[in-house]
């Protein structure tokens, strides 16, 4: 009798087929789409109607809508593109699993069937397993949005192309792995390896090249082409959606989804390699059922993949686990990756031979990799292609850009990115550059962060104690991209370039040129507007964090609107004349004494865009930016008793009275004898443990001493402490506690102020420790 499925004409689909392998592989299907309606449509159903979903201001989206217009999308770049690899990969499993049995294989292919109409029988179950389940979880969510009173077909037809398109590219590439293998338990790792071979790839090269290839920073077309060779991290990195406002920036406009473009090219993909998975099953040698790969042509590339790959992760894997052990540098790290490398070679040559006895005869191959891996290595380490010397010459480039140096102060100018085009700031540039790579072998293996103790001028006078910390040495990371005149690309990467004080007294270093190059009024300006003014943005308001000396804390003022334009002038005139904007590789004395604690923020906003942006300018104000602070003078935010502290001010006043009771902050001011001891305001330990079970009153008689009151609060003055530690005169003072005989305790008189020492604390029970810096902590229990 005829078989159901025979048929002698080429390309026929066979609908008794795709019959039997819907109701063969129904668990698949059935699996994928339930699983959809768990994650949309009964997922929306669980919405809550009432709640509300906070966008900007006052703007609210229903929590319902949020979902069906947002999250449906958002759900793309993460359950979309792994539910489609997995079950693309399993689906193409299911319909080509005859292909894995040399009985199976046999018994299809003896049929009266031509292989064109069963690949393209199968190829159609396949995509049905996936795109079926998808149609109907979209007319499912369809009905649950209109249930909900949250319809989005623009959502949700959007949702349903992408996954279908998906779809599409998932199963095909799994088809086409399918078509070099003859193993069913191969096909699915070659798919999945596949497709994050390239990220995984140029990531792991990245980290060597970073360690030992000095400058290297690997380029946006290296990477982005390790992208497009990896298409679940392509669309997994490109998917999500983002809503679109109105130029108010809160009324609520539409939905923008990104990353249609992406799917579209790699649907396109798919199909062609459909297309070439065809032509390989025309060709496909039936006997090779079992086998890892059953196209001859690609064992080689097969042993030669597995052993690079393994050297390049193994190797480094095991480099960093015995890096304590043998010493650290490129030699090990060879030793380590010919080694893995030789053992994922053989692997690679078990698998194919179906046996472990696969050394003699194989050793060409095996050493050939070696050589290859040695190249590489001994290649990166004596520089052979001059990659670590290049500097372009300033004639032959036509823009550079500056980023990543993260310098104080630390506002927006802060590691911005800088462009040059002026011929001048390209020669500094390309100096600095040349700088650095004279130098390279010189720096030291890491990072260097010191600091010492020094004293600082505060408020035109010298602290008697050293209380504030002052850097002495670190590093920064620099990235330059050159634009060349022929239309070239160059970028160097260099981390951990050591500042110290010394260095950036010598104009010849690379500290100092980095420096300098921060600090030309080109591109302080850049650093600061370049930004908004690019975007057309349009300063809406201005504020200013100041020290209010009535009640001894911050409080921002607004800058008045006619203000604004001149203080902004005002600002751009001090950055020209290198009065404001000065940078800084180190926390250093000049940076703590000549910077303020508080920045000046300005709000920045589009105008009439249909994308509201909204971006804030943070300014640290200088001591040296007259023009600037005349204005604020003038605009009344800045008055007798409205001031701007200092860096060096703040944390000298921040030392002198820093204490912890506890375990909560307070300000306990402190002073000290001639000898340096360290003694602690009375009046701020009274106000420190009030209402605690330590609390007492002070009173002071006329006959001098004075009388403390257990279990009483505080009820005295309190002043603002000390901007500095200051030095006082050691006497003995007379403690009365609640009436009794006096005790004399040794304490210091500084500022009309008393101050005591640890004695007081013991007379009255109080537990107390001492830490290094001198800072006080106290504990009021029992």
């Amino acid at each position: 009798m005829k078989s159901a499925t025979s048929s002698s004409r080429p390309g026929r689909f066979y609908p008794a087929l795709w019959k039997k392998n819907m109701a063969r592989f129904w668990p698949l299907w059935a699996v994928f789409g339930v699983f959809w309606l768990f994650v949309v449509p009964l997922t929306l159903l669980t919405q809550d109607p009432e709640s509300t979903i906070l966008y900007v201001d006052s703007f609210a989206l229903p929590g319902p809508a949020y979902f069906a217009q947002i999250t449906i999308l958002d759900l793309l770049s993460s359950a979309g593109v792994f539910s489609t690899l997995i079950f693309g990969t399993l689906a193409a499993m299911a319909v080509f699993s005859y292909l894995y049995s040399s009985r199976s294989v046999d018994f299809f292919h003896a049929l009266p069937v031509s292989r064109d109409g069963l690949f393209l029988t199968n190829v159609v179950s396949g995509y049905s397993f996936l795109a079926l389940p998808t149609l109907a979880v979209a007319l499912v969510t369809l009905v649950a949005e209109a249930g909900m009173g949250c319809l989005a077909p623009g959502a949700l037809g959007m949702w349903l192309a992408v996954m279908l398109l998906m779809e599409l590219f998932f199963f095909g590439f799994a088809v086409f792995c399918a078509m070099f293998t003859g193993h069913i338990l191969a096909m699915p790792v070659f798919t999945g390896i596949l497709n994050f071979l390239g990220v995984a790839v140029l990531g792991l090269l990245d980290n060597i090249f970073t360690s030992f290839v000095f400058g290297f920073s690997a380029s946006d077309g290296l990477t982005a082409a390790g992208l497009w060779l990896s298409p679940a991290a392509q669309m997994t990195a490109n998917l999500h959606a983002r809503p679109i406002y109105a130029a108010d920036g809160v009324t609520f406009q539409r939905v923008a989804f990104w990353g249609l473009s992406y799917v579209l090219l790699y649907a396109l993909v798919g199909a062609a390699l459909l297309v070439i998975a065809l032509f390989l099953y025309r060709r496909r040698q039936l006997e090779g059922a079992g086998d890892v790969v059953t196209v001859r042509a690609v064992r080689p590339v097969f042993k030669f993949g597995v052993g690079f790959c393994a050297a390049l992760s193994l190797g480094s894997v095991f480099y960093a686990l015995f890096s304590q052990l043998l010493p650290w540098g490129v030699w090990t790290l060879l030793l380590f990756m010919v080694l893995w490398g030789a053992v994922g070679y053989f692997v690679a040559q078990m698998l194919l031979d179906k046996s472990f006895w696969v050394f003699r005869g194989h050793w060409p191959g095996s050493l050939a990799l070696t050589a290859v891996l040695v190249f590489l290595i001994v290649g990166m380490e004596t520089d052979l292609t001059g990659y670590e010397r290049r500097v372009p010459a300033a004639g032959r480039v036509e823009s550079v850009t500056v980023t990543g140096i993260d310098s104080a102060p630390y506002d927006s100018a802060s590691a911005e990115a800088l462009t040059f085009t002026d011929p001048e700031l390209i020669a500094a540039v390309t100096g600095l550059h040349q700088s650095i790579v004279d130098s390279r072998r010189d720096w030291p293996d890491g990072s260097l962060y010191q600091y010492e103790k020094q004293p600082l001028s505060t408020q035109g006078t010298l602290s008697e104690s050293p209380a504030v910390e002052v850097q002495t040495q670190g590093s920064i990371f620099l990235r330059l991209t050159y634009t060349l005149t022929n239309g070239d690309v160059l970028v160097r990467r260099y981390q951990a370039l050591p500042v110290t004080a010394e260095l950036l007294a010598d104009p010849s270093s690379p500290a100092a040129r980095a420096q300098a190059l921060l600090n030309t009024p080109e591109a302080a300006e850049q650093a600061y507007f370049g930004q908004v003014e690019k975007e057309g943005l349009q300063a809406a308001s201005a504020t200013l964090d100041v020290r209010d000396l009535t009640t001894g804390r911050y409080t921002t003022y607004p800058v008045p609107a006619e203000y604004l334009d001149a203080l902004i002038e005002a600002l751009k005139a001090d950055l020209a004349a290198g009065d404001l904007g000065r940078r800084y590789l180190l926390e250093d004395a000049d940076r703590l004494q000549n910077c303020y604690y508080s920045d000046l923020v300005i709000e920045y906003r589009s105008g009439g865009a249909e994308v509201f942006v909204s971006r804030d300018l943070r300014i640290t104000l200088q001591t040296t930016s007259r023009r600037s602070l005349a204005v604020l003078e003038e605009a009344g935010v800045l008055t007798g008793t409205r001031v701007l502290e200092t860096q060096a001010q703040s944390m000298a006043r921040d030392a002198a009275s820093y204490a912890e009771v506890d375990g909560s902050i307070v300000s306990i001011a402190r002073a000290v004898d001639v000898s340096g001891n360290t003694y602690y305001r009375l009046t701020d330990v009274a106000q420190s443990l009030k209402n605690t079970y330590a609390q007492f009153d002070l009173a002071w008689p006329e006959e001098g001493g004075v009388e403390v009151l257990t279990g009483l609060p505080y009820s005295g003055a309190l002043s603002e402490p000390p901007s500095i530690i200051p030095q006082g005169e050691l006497q003995l003072l007379p403690v009365s506690l609640n009436g009794g005989a006096p005790t004399s305790l040794s304490a210091v008189t500084a500022g009309g102020e008393t101050y005591v020492s640890t004695a007081f604390f013991d007379l009255l029970g109080i537990q107390w420790d001492i830490w290094e810096d001198g800072s006080l902590t106290l504990s009021s229990s029992s």
